[in-house]
């Protein structure tokens, strides 16, 4: 009888992780699997525009804040098709056709005038999605998927401050003092006006986490 009892035990624990891990994996309601796709679908956009705008970007700050959007709703999508897959969602893999839209307007600015755009486009659509996500974490029913859109939510709190303080900086879209000059009355005397900063030097006070 010991031997029976003791050899029950021992595959409780042993067939215990396994439904623990059924359980996790699980299919999630319907609310949850639109949330999920909708998820993925903000960071396809952002992925694109980030891609455009590291290429077309005039200022430093910018281009290196577009890449720095590639590169982290890059990791966050592909944690979320690997959520995705465990809980047998499918996920949309291209950009929709309204964001294509609104990037290819973008797209015929350059220069200052580019960057002013993207860098105002990413405040407001940082805005929106994170009031999105933190609804959406508060609404989820799978824990899995709470904690992603949680983790999601803290890094586009960050994306955000971030985008404001370059848009709020003479690093994205400022125009340069006019170069244009007054003729001087006969006789009267100028003083050169000199800069605080060195010119062509940008530096909003902007640091990077990776």
């Amino acid at each position: 009888m010991r031997s029976l009892v003791s050899l029950f035990a021992v595959g409780a624990l042993v067939t215990l992780p396994a439904f623990a891990q059924l359980k996790s994996d699980q299919k999630i309601d319907n609310a949850d699997a639109a949330a999920m796709k909708q998820l993925a679908q903000a960071n396809l956009n952002e992925i694109e525009a980030g891609k455009a705008a590291a290429s077309k970007a005039q200022s430093p700050d910018v281009k290196q804040f577009a890449q720095k959007m590639v590169d982290d709703h890059t990791q966050m999508l592909n944690d979320l098709k690997a959520l995705a897959g465990r809980k047998s969602v499918s996920l949309p893999d291209s950009v929709s056709l309204k964001d294509k839209a609104q990037l290819a307007l973008m797209e015929r600015a350059s220069g200052a005038d580019f960057d002013k755009k993207y860098m105002g486009e990413m405040v407001k659509d940082h805005q929106k999605d994170l009031k999105e996500v933190q609804d959406l974490a508060a609404k989820a029913k799978d824990p899995d998927f709470k904690a992603a859109v949680q983790k999601a939510s803290a890094r586009i709190n960050e994306h955000l401050q971030l985008a404001q303080r370059i848009a709020n900086s003479s690093a994205a879209g400022s125009t340069s003092p006019s170069n244009s000059t007054t003729t001087p009355p006969p006789g009267a005397t100028t003083t050169p006006k000199t800069s605080s900063s060195p010119s062509g030097q940008i530096n909003p006070g902007i640091t990077y986490s990776k």
